[in-house]
């Protein structure tokens, strides 16, 4: 499965359709996107035909899913923008979270500033600011593995 995870997207739509058109010009399309907030109703102007999981940021108002908890392909990943988790002040309790849901990946937002890394076995991911080109493309095995690749427009 090949799925393309953004955040932060905060309007800039014409950047948001730029990243999805890259991520579909490849030769294995998209099966899922992922939005992890801040620009949650970016994607409804887009008429995207996939399936979208998102999770609400806090500059996503009036919604108050924050916090999705998906299961795609034998992964159980947690989606979150992480403003509740406190991302930008360190990881420890998004790692709780996912050890809690018992999640491959944490994928999360809020920060701007793309990041991965593993820790306890748990794929911690940040695909960056989608309103400064930047994203990421998540896979899952058949068995249910789960490995990540950052990626910008420039």
């Amino acid at each position: 499965m090949r799925i393309g995870v953004v955040s932060d997207s905060h309007g800039f739509t014409g950047r948001l359709s730029t990243i999805l058109m890259v991520m579909e010009a490849e030769k294995k399309p998209l099966d899922a996107l992922i939005h992890l907030g801040d620009g949650y109703y970016d994607l409804r102007d887009l008429q995207v035909d996939l399936p979208v999981y998102q999770a609400a940021g806090n500059c996503d108002p009036f919604c108050s899913d924050t916090l999705n908890i998906v299961n795609l392909s034998g992964a159980r990943l947690v989606l979150t923008h992480g403003h509740y988790q406190h991302v930008k002040e360190g990881l420890d309790d998004l790692l709780a979270l996912a050890i809690q849901e018992k999640a491959q990946a944490a994928l999360y937002g809020h920060t701007h500033l793309q990041r991965m890394e593993w820790r306890n076995g748990i794929l911690l991911l940040n695909p960056g600011a989608a309103m400064d080109g930047r994203f990421a493309i998540l896979r899952i095995s058949r068995l249910g593995a789960v490995e990540a690749e950052l990626r910008s427009l420039y």
